[in-house]
């Protein structure tokens, strides 16, 4: 029993390891023809291969439970409990809130638009199965996978060329010669929105890596320099303002976790001092090709054009020097470091409570922030954030228009866009139609406000929980295991994104494949620092 029940193991094992090589590997670049409905070539991609593969993988996890069972008997339960973490229960809780509205939705036969809530809106496809297997993905991952490094290799060496090609576009340069090609366009992701998503969602596990990277394998370290470099490049160009403020958040808790470690610290001024380097660079090419950029944003010009760049690399590389200096002297305090990082995440704490009072008020009283009331940000309408407002202002009224059931279970997975053309009040139908013309509004360009209008709010509690908590125990143990902290900045970076975005599969596909992969990783022993480190008690799971 034993024997097969090992074999039994390792055929799930290679299972997953194929599943994840075709999201992490192959995705990325999958498309039919070029641009012209890459999107749902992706859903289509994600779709086929992981219903496939539950076909094949369903009798071995059945058999091995099965064994599993007998194996344990009366201390079954115990083991299950020990293995079982407050994010698996958020998970499976979020399983059985996509169960209930389904069940209770009125759109599971609805054919508007090819639609239907089973498996979602046209071109999205984020209905019940394709968001339960989210949540398979990770159980499967995390649980059943044997973890293996090169995985995450694998997909640093993927999104580096994801990347590559997407700074390149940016600037003219189109080596894969992509059929409807347009600015709107980049790399091989497709819409500006969707590769944002994919960026945020597998870069920063790089940035993590070398940030905690071993002092003692330079080539290493040259590589993930490497990859840093074409990662802050492509996020300062791509277009999505989005991704800016999510780099920003990420630097800012990378910092705080820097402050009782001097090598973290150096390496976080050193990353700093590349993002520099990148906007000089980037500054350069554009003073040689003014023209060449085909799409930008104020943000994008603040950061590659004028004396901003400069400044920021010449600050950024004299404190760098200065706590190589300070380290190398045995002078760093972590006193004076904290002290500070206290200060500024004070700061910056007060700055995102303040601001939507600041627009709250501007906007009922205009003017009353004085110069500031010039600036829209502080204005809201339904232009504001990119026609954030009226995205989320529409999707807050489709929640306040429904009962109490439908409050609690939604209108159903990948339905917002369905009750918005079949079934809303007349007045916010005709503003939908009035905002948005003929372009179908699918969801709220919010990931929890849509999350909360489809699965209502048992959904987004049990999802919120299972982010959060998340996030909380991978980032916990930043200094002991890198790769669980890689695969918490990284679902940090796609929750903070995700505020002014959407699910759409190759950023779900990318991040719950990473999610997985950092709770297989959990409590197991990593290198760091040329040593073998355990983990400890905290870090087990449950």
């Amino acid at each position: 029993m034993a024997t097969l029940q090992k074999y039994t193991k390792m055929v799930i094992h290679c299972a997953i390891t194929i599943y994840l090589v075709l999201i992490l590997g192959v995705m990325p670049f999958y498309n039919q023809e070029g641009y012209s409905h890459i999107g749902t070539d992706k859903a289509y991609f994600f779709n086929k291969y992981t219903v496939n593969m539950g076909k094949i993988i369903i009798l071995p996890v059945v058999l091995y439970l099965i064994l599993l069972a007998v194996q344990l008997r009366g201390s079954l339960w115990k083991k299950l409990r020990s293995h079982l973490s407050v994010t698996d229960l958020f998970a499976a809780g979020y399983a059985l809130a996509l169960v209930l509205s389904y069940y209770c939705s009125a759109y599971k036969d609805v054919d508007l638009f090819s639609f239907n809530a089973l498996w979602g809106f046209t071109g999205w496809y984020m209905g019940f199965w394709p968001e339960m297997f989210l949540i398979l993905i990770y159980f499967f991952v995390s649980k059943l996978w044997k973890p293996r490094m090169w995985m995450l290799y694998m997909a640093f060496a993927v999104s580096w060329a994801v990347f590559l090609l997407g700074y390149l576009n940016r600037f003219g340069v189109n080596p894969l010669n992509m059929t409807f090609t347009g600015s709107a366009f980049i790399s091989t992701i497709g819409n500006i929105n969707w590769y944002c998503g994919y960026l945020v969602s597998v870069f920063f596990a790089g940035t993590v890596f070398l940030w905690q990277g071993n002092a003692k394998k330079p080539l290493k370290n040259i590589l993930l320099a490497l990859y840093v470099i074409m990662g802050f490049g492509t996020l300062v160009t791509n277009g999505s303002d989005s991704g800016l403020v999510t780099l920003s958040a990420v630097l800012l808790v990378m910092f705080c976790l820097s402050v009782d470690d001097n090598h973290r610290m150096l390496m976080f001024w050193l990353e700093v001092s590349l993002l520099g380097i990148v906007c000089v660079v980037t500054w350069v090419i554009r003073l040689l090709a003014p023209d060449s950029m085909n799409y930008d944003s104020r943000v994008t010009d603040l950061l590659s054009t004028g004396w901003l760049p400069i400044v920021m690399t010449c600050v950024s590389y004299i404190i760098l020097v200065w706590v190589y200096r300070s380290v190398r002297k045995g002078t760093y305090s972590e006193k004076i470091a904290k002290t500070f990082a206290t200060a500024v995440a004070l700061i910056v704490t007060s700055l995102i409570v303040l601001l939507p009072i600041m627009i709250t008020l501007n906007t009922a009283w205009p003017g009353i922030l004085g110069p500031l009331s010039k600036y829209s940000i502080f204005t809201f309408s339904a232009e504001w954030g990119s026609n954030r407002g009226a995205t989320w202002s529409i999707g807050w009224k489709c929640f306040a228009e429904q009962n109490i059931l439908h409050k609690l279970t939604g209108i159903g997975p990948d339905c917002m866009g369905a009750y918005l053309y079949n079934g809303a009040s007349q007045e916010l139908s005709a503003l939908t139609k009035e905002i948005f013309g003929g372009s179908q509004l699918t969801n709220a360009h919010c990931e929890w406000l849509t999350i909360l209008v489809n699965i209502g709010i048992l959904g987004l509690i049990s999802f919120g929980g299972m982010i959060l908590t998340g996030i909380w125990r991978f980032l916990r143990g930043a200094g002991h295991n890198i790769v669980t902290c890689a695969c918490g900045f990284c679902l940090f970076a796609y929750t903070v994104n995700n505020i002014f975005s959407f699910q759409q599969s190759m950023s779900v596909a990318t991040i719950f494949a990473i999610f997985g992969i950092g709770g297989a990783f959990y409590g197991k022993t990593v290198e760091k620092n040329g040593k073998e480190i355990e983990g400890t008690e905290n870090e087990q799971p449950g």
